[in-house]
């Protein structure tokens, strides 16, 4: 068994979820779409789906469930945070906080929110 994280787009928007999230992690990869608009991506040995939802649903996603991706640096954190927080939201700016070294909490303009962490404590 295997739970592989999925999240669902909607209106077209899934090139650009991916062209910005390739700016933030240089080592994201991303195949995709197939015939059925899904997308395979993969971060570090993390791997999940991406579906740019042809019908218009009445939810998106929720900044309850997040990526929480562990950087090499603290000037990756920041790098990661100044391109998804681009007209997104920041819920925690970059920092030192009591359990990491650097941290930074943002929802990218997708929707999607992402934990950025360096040098956990």
């Amino acid at each position: 068994m295997k739970i592989r994280p999925h999240i669902m787009l909607q209106g077209g928007v899934a090139p650009d979820a991916v062209a910005l999230w390739r700016s933030a992690f240089a080592g994201l990869a991303a195949n995709g779409p197939d015939a059925s608009g899904m997308w395979a991506l993969a971060l570090g040995d993390q791997t999940f789906t991406l579906l740019d939802s042809p019908p218009i649903h009445d939810f998106g996603p929720t900044p309850s469930w997040s990526f929480m991706v562990d950087l090499d640096t603290a000037e990756d954190v920041d790098r990661a945070a100044d391109n998804l927080g681009q007209a997104g939201r920041v819920m925690m700016p970059a920092d030192a906080y009591d359990f990491a070294q650097r941290f930074a909490w943002v929802e990218d303009r997708f929707g999607i929110s992402w934990q950025l962490r360096f040098g956990a404590v």
